[in-house]
């Protein structure tokens, strides 16, 4: 049984994709021309929506279309993409979206974000988003994706989405679909327009003629009764034919002499015929390596062990031996499935024992992490499975590909997944970052009880740790406390060691003391910074905002912005968010109105690249909705409360979340006094229940205002009078800011200015130590105009009253920013950065987006995010056309 890797010392590698996935085979010279074939198929990729060759195997299929592409005119752009059984939706995406890269797709939509989209269910949109895209990308020519062995795609989502990509497929683009059987999409209406082209194997067999001419070609001479035999036996099927030359060209009798109508059995007589006569080395070398999808040097000498290994690949290259070429640096060939297959059921016949340890070792020099936990499942490795997902698992989680990792878990044995300790951890770890604490209570619960069965206490620990964060997200404060006093009782790792200190941070927001929260947060923070993995900064991140206003946090907020900002890394877009949002929470909580501003604008243009993912579409419309009550506009506070809302009811209601959620749009309504929405919410935080104390006051608090705003002072002041003894200790967001304010109030109203005073006081002082004022802004500006105009006369120092003031002045501000204009005039370029014009200019002067990146010392993805800002705000669609726009501006 693995044990579990600590994410908090080590950092994966990004997984690299299959390169050989995404190159179409190299074309061997000196093949017969097909020219009627290659006639219509050339018509048909230059002029059809949808091109089909649906044959079985053997039929040439992925040959036809590699001669073909390199018979298409220079400008064409072309994505080939080989599917294998492997290929899940999130898959093939990542897959298809590599394939394009080197035409500079300019999306506009973060290529990332499709994996959003699909996990969503939203496929219509992705395809949408993807159709996009190809539109706007500069083909002179005709644009073509070529999808190769579709008949391997295990997922029917696959071909939904391929069935809206048809639908939404620029006129200028062709998907041309190989594959053995007739994929499951709806065609009707695209072949009464005719806008389909099929190739079946009754047009993709070889006609007596081109048999003829292979007959020649391959054995120098005219024998036209022999021809006829060969397209007898085959009935033009390639496959066949080729093999059947193998063996003729040794002996005419060793050929069958009838028809084979199982074309299988006639592929594997041939086949035994061929093989039989290579040299011993060369017949062991192949058994061996038919268990590796591609075949480099390095590749076949780990499975193989012998020296020679690149020797006898160069052998199969010259022998053209049922194996094509991939375009790579260095020697990579691919066996065609038939011959793979006839290879690994002989090798299973003469060396059945060694195929597991073969199996393994092909797993071992796997780079991809998807690719190497299936190969361990095929070898019936569980353990090593096990630890090939959870070593990647972290990189997956901090890559949003966690729902990838959940299909990994579901292809081991039922009863393994049922027993094993490994597999709940991991559906726990993947539950994590979308909230559903009940999921990963029972998760982890199952693995601390497993781990401890086998003596692995260490990784019980630190499921421990996760199980207490989630029992006390489920509203269980007292319970998680004394799980987590029995988890620190014992040594702690690192990673164990943060989770801890999470729990403690938490537990102490509510149970004290005041500046328990901040002091957490500061050793947190310490501890994260020995070396913690970027997915280990995004599993404390989220919530952590909402006791910004405790003592010492938003210093060790900061603290936590810089240093997941430097653990970040190339793919961590989630993450990256995550900290950019965080930064906006501290600009408006410190007032600072025009960096604020504009670190808003990124965000939600941000959010916009990344497809609007739902937890960050909730985060950021929570920030939204307060710089919107700080602007006072009560319709654009409905609004965003009533999504918020409709948010909160979709949300995994075991937890906490769904009422502070929801909270959040109460409150929101209520600064903006907003009434009549604070009376349809409570209701439904009441069914919810209010388990967190902090949500407890503040639905206490909403219905004081209620009382205040009806005319009940009475029963307004007694309630208000009691949560202010306590609203400092529970604070979160705005809570005590909250009770102080309308405590004064309703003190004011009651005659007593001098009481009001003594209930704001407190709050005056630490906002003008902290320089913090984002809390009381939220509170709502009518409030604070209130206040600032009421007549204090002695019961108020003079500084204070200024200070009430100049809250009114600095939300003022905020309201003056948010209507100013969104973008700059074409006089100041139009909006576009220095670094964006740097951007332009390149891609002007013809660069591609890799060559952009070196010269500019970026990440490719870092280009695709400026091209994008680039045609956003010029208004354009396609680099071209932007191009065009750097040259006529600036002359070049």
């Amino acid at each position: 049984m693995p044990r579990l890797p600590s994410y908090s010392q080590t950092r994966m590698q990004p997984a690299s994709l299959a390169r050989a996935k995404i190159q179409a085979p190299r074309f061997r010279r000196g093949l017969i021309e097909r020219r009627e074939l290659e006639q219509q198929l050339g018509n048909a990729l230059t002029s059809r929506r949808l091109v089909l060759l649906v044959a079985p195997a053997g039929y040439g299929k992925t040959a036809a279309l590699s001669r073909q592409l390199q018979r298409l005119p220079a400008a064409s752009a072309v994505a080939w993409l080989s599917a294998d059984e492997e290929d899940d939706l999130h898959r093939f995406l990542s897959h298809l979206i590599e394939a394009l890269e080197p035409l500079d797709p300019p999306w506009r939509l973060a290529p990332e974000a499709l994996f959003e989209l699909e996990a969503h269910g939203r496929l219509r949109e992705a395809a949408a988003a993807l159709a996009g895209t190809l539109e706007a990308t500069d083909t002179p020519d005709r644009g073509l994706i070529v999808l190769d062995d579709v008949h391997a795609v295990p997922d029917p989502r696959v071909f939904e989405f391929l069935g809206h990509l048809i639908e939404e497929l620029p006129q200028n683009w062709t998907l041309v679909i190989a594959s053995r059987v007739e994929p499951p999409l709806a065609l009707g209406r695209w072949r009464a327009r005719r806008e389909v082209a099929e190739f079946d194997e009754t047009i993709l067999g070889f006609t007596r003629k081109e048999v003829q001419d292979l007959w020649r070609h391959a054995t120098g001479r005219d024998d036209p009764e022999q021809a006829q035999r060969l397209l007898d036996q085959t009935q033009g099927w390639a496959a066949g034919l080729c093999l059947s030359l193998e063996t003729s060209a040794r002996s005419a009798a060793a050929a069958p002499k009838s028809v084979w109508h199982n074309r299988r059995h006639l592929f594997d007589y041939l086949a035994s015929e061929v093989f039989d006569h290579l040299p011993l080395e060369l017949q062991e070398f192949l058994l061996r390596c038919s268990l590796l999808p591609e075949l480099t040097v390095q590749r076949c000498e780990r499975i193989d062990g012998n020296p020679r290994a690149a020797r006898l690949l160069e052998e199969l290259e010259c022998r053209r031996l049922f194996v094509s070429v991939l375009d790579s640096e260095e020697l990579t060939l691919r066996l065609h499935d038939l011959f793979r297959d006839f290879l690994e059921e002989r090798l299973r016949q003469l060396h059945p024992e060694e195929v597991p340890a073969l199996l393994r070792l092909a797993a071992e020099g796997e780079a991809d992490p998807v690719r190497r936990t299936l190969m361990y499942l095929r070898a019936g490795a569980w353990d090593d499975a096990q630890r090939s997902l959870i070593e990647a698992t972290a990189d997956m989680l901090a890559g949003d590909k966690g729902a990838q990792v959940i299909r990994l878990v579901e292809q081991f044995p039922a009863d393994i997944q049922a027993r094993s300790p490994v597999l709940a951890y991991v559906r726990g770890w993947c539950a994590w970052p979308h909230y559903q604490y009940g999921a990963v209570r029972s998760a982890m619960e199952h693995a601390a009880s497993g781990f401890d069965a086998l003596g692995r206490h260490d990784d019980a620990q630190r499921a421990r740790a996760m199980q207490a964060l989630a029992i006390f997200f489920c509203g269980q404060m007292e319970e998680a406390r004394r799980l987590g006093q029995a988890v620190r009782a014992r040594p702690m790792d690192l990673e164990t060691e943060i989770l801890s200190e999470l729990l403690d941070f938490w537990y102490e927001a509510y149970h004290g003391p005041v500046d328990g929260p901040g002091n957490r947060l500061a050793r947190m923070v310490d501890l994260l910074m020995q070396g913690a993995s970027a997915e280990l900064w995004f599993r404390c991140m989220p919530r952590i905002n909402v006791l910004i206003s405790r003592p010492g946090v938003s210093t060790q907020l900061q603290r936590m912005v810089d240093g997941a900002r430097a653990a970040t890394g190339e793919g961590h877009w989630s993450l990256q968010a995550s900290v950019n949002l965080l930064e906006v929470w501290l600009f408006l909580w410190q007032g600072r109105v025009s960096e604020m501003e504009a670190a808003f604008q990124r965000i939600q243009e941000d959010s916009q690249w990344l497809g609007q993912p739902a937890g960050l579409r909730i985060r950021l419309l929570a920030l939204k909705v307060n710089y919107q009550v700080i602007c006072n506009d009560r319709d654009a506070v409905r609004a965003t409360g009533d999504a918020i809302a409709a948010h909160a009811s979709l949300l995994d209601h075991s937890s906490d979340l769904a009422e502070i959620v929801l909270s959040s749009a109460t409150r929101s309504s209520a600064a903006v006094e907003d009434w009549p929405a604070v009376r349809m919410r409570l209701p439904v935080l009441a069914e919810l229940g209010c388990r967190n104390p902090s949500m407890q006051m503040f639905m206490r608090t909403f219905k004081a205002q209620l009382a205040l705003q009806e005319g009940r002072l009475g029963d307004a002041l007694a309630t208000l009078r009691e949560l202010v003894t306590k609203s400092a200790l529970l604070d979160t967001s705005c809570l005590d800011a909250l009770v102080r304010t309308r405590l004064a109030l309703a003190e004011l109203a009651d005659g007593s200015p001098a009481a009001a005073w003594r209930a704001m006081a407190p709050l005056v002082e630490r906002v003008v130590a902290s320089g913090n004022v984002g809390q009381v802004l939220i509170t709502g500006v009518p409030a604070l105009t209130e206040l600032s105009l009421a007549s204090w006369g002695t019961a108020a120092p003079k500084e204070g009253v200024a200070t009430l003031r100049q809250w009114v002045e600095t939300a003022q501000r905020f309201k003056a920013g948010s209507q100013q204009a969104p973008r700059p005039s074409a006089a100041d370029n139009a909006g576009l950065s220095a670094r964006e014009l740097e951007v332009l200019a390149l891609l002007a002067d013809g660069q591609s987006n890799k060559l952009i990146a070196r010269a500019l010392d970026l990440s490719p993805h870092t280009v695709k995010r400026h091209v994008a800002r680039i045609l956003d705000r010029l208004d354009l669609s396609s680099r071209m056309q932007a191009a065009q726009w750097y040259r006529t501006r600036f002359g070049t």
